[in-house]
Parts: structure tokens; C-alpha cells; sequence
């Protein structure tokens, strides 16, 4: 993922890991992501242009869910307006391309312009987080709202301009404007004018030099300060509430936008991806074949020191000559990488991605079952071995005709003999299964495993290979067909830091064995290990076998009833009697 990722939005980020869960199974919806792609991949102006314009697209999904549920906040208003900005670029650029398929997106785009001016026109730039706080509606958009601003944010011009015009219009050159919390906003008259006294004016309170006075008109004024806050607020309010009502007429619309961004933020994704990495189109198609040449692992590549290139390999499976890759070779060599590397250029084939190799062919899987890797359940009494077992078990009871099995290290958990039996006879059960040929690579260190290939057409032997000099090992992790015979696992202990007496001694014991007549007897066996054909050789020459055999193939053991069955076991047994 982390590899994968180079979107630039919230939702397109989500999208990526949903295409990445659920890879697609149909030709036609892969190759319809594939032609965007290249076509990203190829029109590099339109790509800069759109990214430029993504990046400032926030979470419109997650912004369009709090609008439909009338839980929006100005500032997260104000985001969907600039989303909306950004959209409307994204839509001329898309629908000037040539290229069809980038039109079809740019035809699925609503850049709501209704919406975007009347967001435009209705809220401020600069906006607080709760709509509460008021400050939100631009001026000229209700004009009682733009009254009480006045009131509340011009108070003391208002008042100047009262003082001044009673000046003027009594005479009394010293009075004035004051408040007090008592009675409020009050008009102070100096005894020596206090008979140029309006007689409208009410007198309040009387003091040694000067006489108080109050008038409707400050007193309306008085009440329209006091409230005009309050007031403000609910105003605002309404009419923010109104333009979140106006806004969930256009959910529906914007969803459509928000999927249509995600996908495109994904598919510009994968293009900046393939352009880094040097990543080729696959060819995907229904074919039970799966071609890769010089693939590589996504991820061990980009993490590579510098001037250190990946070394790429081929793998071709399918159906008719090459079902099963017994895949040997030494510790560290690379086998694992291998295994993995081919189920991720799957996997990214099928979520319309291009893969890391030069060619790739891939028939549509529809299950990758991996085991791989040791873990263990003890909460729950389950071994390691008894928890492989059990997925190895899961693996060999779903598979289909297309699915790709990837089996790593199987039986490494027991006894050696064990461990073989167990191996061969899986692999042995993958290549006869009687409904399906499942793509197999089988990575173990089991070299007795090479003798399979011998006995059944579509397994074959593959390795890690690697160079021994002045008593070192140099992985060269390439893959070449034939099997291994060592696993240098005693270098690997060495390179690993054990201490050098370990590693001495292990090579006495190692020499020691190797010249043991037990593993010349051990090779024989598995020289002449019993083959499983599937077929009753035994019955081919004797008349009294081909009899028994002509009476099991009419038997129906899906109908037969248990008397039934013993009447012909029975009679099984008395045709053999005449034999002997």
C-alpha cells in the first residue's frame, strides 16, 4: 500500500485500500482502468494539471455525509467550497482530452455552480468553527442583519451623531451622551441651559451642576444595543441553516463527485506509480496462463540501497505444462520474494494497476490462497505445525480452476520424514485434483521433492541459485530450472552472527551425516517411493479382478444402501474365493 499510494485525497487514499482488498475478476471493468492509465501515463500536461487541482480537494465524501445529516460546520462549508472550485478545472480539463475514457470521467463531474456561488456569496472567507459564533454571512445578503451590525459595531458613531444633532438643534453647546447602568444612555445638561430643554425630553435624575435627561429615540436605540447581539447571532444562524438546507439539495450530486475523484485520485495514482517505477501494462485476459517476464517484488525493489538494482525473474504457469513450481534453493536466496512477487503482480493486474516486470500475461484469477510464513495459536492449544496444517487443510478443500496456490516451506513443522510425506503427497493431490489444475508454486527445502517432477508431466523443478567461492556463498537469486541440492544453511547461521564454534562444529556433524550410509539408504527410498497413478494396475491381467472391476464401476455409492453394500462386498468376496 504504502508503495501503491501516491494519492492526493482522503477518499481517494480509501478507495485504494478498498480496490486493493476486492481486486476485480471482470476483463472488461480491468481494462477499462488500464486504458486510464495509459492514457494518464501518455498525456503528462493533463496529469500535472489534474494533480495540481486534486491537491486541493479535501474529504468531500466525508463533508457531503455531515451535509446530508444538516451537521455541517461553517469552516467545513467554506472546504466543500473550495472543493467545488477545484472540481470545475478537473471537469474542462477531462472533457477537452481526446482520449475517450479520460471523457468519460470528466462527463460524470457536476461542478454545481448554483451551489458554489451561492456558498460564494453567502459566507465569509474567514470563518469560526461553530455557527454559534456568529461573523459567518457576508454583508448586503438580509438587511436587518446589516442594521444590527451597524448598531452593534458602530454604537458610538450612532450616539456622536445624536449628540451632535441635538446640539445644534437646542443650542446647549456643553451637552453630552453617557450611560450608567441604572437607567442607561442618558443626555447631560449643565444647569446654566437647562431652559433650552426640549419639552419631549424627560427629565431623570437632577444634580448639583447638571440635570439628566432621556428620550424615546436613545431609549429605542438603548434596547436595539442591548439586543442587537443576541439578535445577530439567531439571524446568522438562520440564515446559515438555510444555505445547509439549500446545500442537501445537491448530496446526491456531490457523492457522484466524490466517487468520480476518488477513482480518478487512484488511477493518476497508479499512473505516477508506473512512471517512477518503470512498470509495463499487463495483458489480461480469461486464459488459465500466467506469464511474467523479468517480474519484480514492488516493495523489496523501492527499498533497495542505492545503485542496488532488483534482480528480476520470469514465471510462467498454467494448466497444461507447467501447473506446479517446485521451486529449491538455499536460505535467503529468494524463493519467498518469488512466491509473493507473482501473487502482488496479480493482485495489481487485477485492480487495473501496472505490474513491476517487462511483460506480464495474466488469466484472471479468482482466489490467491498463500501459505506462507510460521505462526502459532497456543490460547487456543494450536501448534505451529497444527495452524499450517489447518490452512494447508483450507487451502486444498476451496480451490477452483483458477486460483493460484502459493505454499511455502510445507511440513517444515514436523519430522523430516514426516514433513516429506506430507509435501509430496500435497503436491501430488494439486497436480491430480479431478476438477481443477490450480497454478501452484510450491517453494521447500525438501530437495527429495525433485524426484516428483519425474513422475507427473505438469510439475517442474526449479531453483534459487547461488555460487560458492573461497567457501562463501553469493546469492544470485535467479531462477533456473532443476533443482537444488543444498541449503547452505549453516553459511546463514554463520552470516547471522552465530558464534564460530557453532558453525565449526555443524559443519563436522553436517560432513558426518552427508557420508552416513542412512542417507544413501534414505536416497533409495526415495528412489522407489510407490507411485500414485490413481489407477488399479492390479486389476489389468486377472480375469476375476477385471469381474470385481466391471461390478465397482456399475456400483452408485452416492445410492446404495448399507445393506445393499454389504450384499456386494459379499459378493466381491466370493468372486475372489473362485480366484483362489
Amino acid at each position: 500500500l504504502a508503495v501503491m499510494d501516491e494519492t492526493q485525497t482522503p477518499m481517494g487514499a480509501r478507495l485504494l485500500k478498498k480496490w486493493m482488498v476486492l481486486p476485480l475478476k471482470e476483463k472488461e471493468e480491468i481494462e477499462g482502468r488500464l486504458n486510464v492509465v495509459e492514457a494518464l501515463i501518455r498525456e503528462t500536461e493533463i496529469t500535472e494539471q489534474v494533480l495540481s487541482h486534486l491537491q486541493q480537494i479535501g474529504d468531500v465524501e466525508r463533508l457531503v455525509s455531515k451535509v446530508a445529516a444538516l451537521r455541517i460546520n461553517p469552516r467545513e462549508l467554506l472546504h466543500l467550497k473550495k472543493a467545488l472550485k477545484n472540481i470545475a478545472p478537473i471537469k474542462i480539463i477531462l472533457e477537452n482530452t481526446t482520449d475517450e475514457s479520460l471523457k468519460k470521467f470528466g462527463d460524470k463531474l457536476n461542478p454545481c455552480a448554483q451551489l458554489l456561488e451561492k456558498i460564494d456569496v453567502n459566507l465569509k472567507e474567514e470563518l469560526p468553527l461553530n455557527a454559534t459564533q456568529g461573523n459567518i454571512i457576508n454583508d448586503g445578503i438580509d438587511s436587518e442583519l446589516d442594521e444590527l451590525r451597524k448598531i452593534a459595531f458602530s454604537g458610538k458613531d450612532y450616539l456622536l451623531q445624536i449628540q451632535e444633532r441635538e446640539k445644534e438643534r437646542t443650542g446647549i453647546s456643553s451637552l453630552k451622551i453617557a450611560y450608567n447602568k441604572v437607567f442607561g444612555y442618558y443626555l447631560e445638561v449643565s444647569n446654566a441651559h437647562k431652559d433650552k430643554v426640549p419639552e419631549e425630553w424627560i427629565r431623570k435624575q437632577t444634580l448639583v451642576n447638571a440635570e439628566r435627561y432621556i428620550t424615546e429615540e436613545l431609549k429605542t436605540y438603548e434596547e436595539k444595543i442591548l439586543n442587537a447581539e443576541d439578535k445577530l447571532s439567531s439571524i446568522e444562524l438562520r440564515l446559515f441553516n438555510e444555505l445547509v438546507a439549500f446545500t442537501s439539495d445537491y448530496v446526491a450530486e456531490i457523492q457522484i463527485n466524490a466517487r468520480s475523484i476518488a477513482q480518478i485520485d487512484c488511477l493518476l495514482s497508479f499512473a505516477q506509480v508506473a512512471i517512477k517505477q518503470n512498470y509495463c501494462r499487463p495483458s489480461v485476459n480469461n486464459e488459465k496462463v500466467i506469464d511474467i517476464k523479468e517480474g519484480r517484488h514492488p516493495v523489496i525493489e523501492t527499498q533497495l540501497p542505492a545503485g542496488e538494482d532488483y534482480i528480476p525473474n520470469a514465471v510462467f504457469l498454467d494448466d497444461i505444462s507447467q501447473q506446479i513450481m517446485i521451486i529449491t534453493g538455499p536460505n535467503m536466496a529468494g524463493k519467498s520474494a518469488l512466491l509473493r512477487q507473482t501473487a502482488l503482480i496479480v493482485l495489481m493486474a487485477q485492480m487495473g494497476a501496472y505490474v513491476p516486470a517487462t511483460y506480464a500475461k495474466i488469466g484472471i484469477i479468482d482466489k490467491v490462497f498463500t501459505r506462507v510464513g510460521a505462526s502459532d495459536n497456543l490460547s487456543k492449544g494450536e501448534s505451529t505445525f497444527m495452524v499450517e496444517m489447518t490452512e494447508t487443510a483450507s487451502i486444498l478443500n476451496n480451490l477452483s480452476e483458477n486460483s493460484l496456490v502459493l505454499m511455502d516451506e510445507i511440513g517444515r513443522g514436523t519430522s523430516t520424514y514426516d514433513g516429506v510425506s506430507i509435501a509430496w503427497s500435497i503436491v501430488e493431490h494439486l497436480h491430480n485434483h479431478p476438477k481443477c489444475h490450480a497454478k501452484t508454486m510450491f517453494a521447500t527445502h525438501y530437495h527429495e521433492l525433485n524426484q516428483i517432477a519425474e513422475d507427473f508431466p505438469r510439475v517442474k523443478n526449479f531453483n534459487v541459485s547461488v555460487k560458492e567461492l573461497d567457501n562463501r556463498v553469493i546469492f544470485m537469486r535467479k531462477l533456473k530450472e532443476g533443482g537444488s541440492e543444498h541449503s547452505f544453511g549453516i553459511h546463514v547461521a554463520q552470516m547471522a552472527g552465530m558464534p564460530n564454534e557453532v558453525v565449526i562444529r555443524a559443519n563436522e556433524i553436517l560432513s558426518h551425516l552427508e557420508k552416513d550410509k542412512i542417507k544413501e539408504q534414505h536416497d533409495e527410498k526415495i528412489e522407489s517411493m510407490p507411485k500414485n497413478n490413481f489407477q488399479l494396475s492390479m486389476f489389468e491381467s486377472d480375469p476375476h479382478f477385471e469381474e470385481v472391476l466391471g461390478l465397482l464401476n456399475k456400483l452408485d455409492v452416492n445410492t446404495i444402501s448399507p445393506v445393499e453394500a454389504l450384499l456386494k462386498l459379499n459378493e466381491i468376496k466370493n468372486i475372489l474365493k473362485g480366484k483362489n
